[in-house]
């Protein structure tokens, strides 16, 4: 698969509700930065920090825009998320980098952190 390949079949799997297949796409030593708040690092790290958000119920990833550049992967999208019975959204531009075993190296998601609050307070 090609490095937009990767990241729409990543895409697709968080909007499955396959968290499994979606971590299985990340390399164990992944990076995952959500600016502007602190980086997780690797496989577990992202596990933990995604364990300290609020359950969700459904997810539904709009890519509005995608471009790639080598195994450089830009996305423009729109991320809802199911949360206590009630469908929240934000605007996010995000980056990805592919190793060369195909898998999500480094994952940077660029949002308006206070859309982010008034969307999950």
């Amino acid at each position: 698969m090609s490095p937009q390949e990767i990241v729409e079949a990543f895409i697709d799997a968080w909007n499955r509700g396959d968290a499994p297949a979606a971590f299985a796409m990340m390399a164990d030593d992944i990076v995952w930065h959500n600016i502007p708040m602190e980086p997780a690092v690797g496989l577990a790290g992202v596990q933990a920090l995604m364990g300290q958000f609020p359950p969700i119920e459904g997810t539904e990833w709009i890519t509005h825009h995608i471009a790639a550049s080598g195994n450089v992967v830009l996305t423009e999208r729109t991320d809802k998320f199911l949360v206590g019975g009630r469908w929240r959204a934000i605007r996010v531009s995000g980056t990805f980098e592919i190793n060369e075993d195909g898998k999500v190296a480094k994952w940077r998601d660029y949002f308006d952190m206070a859309e982010f609050q008034r969307e999950f307070a």
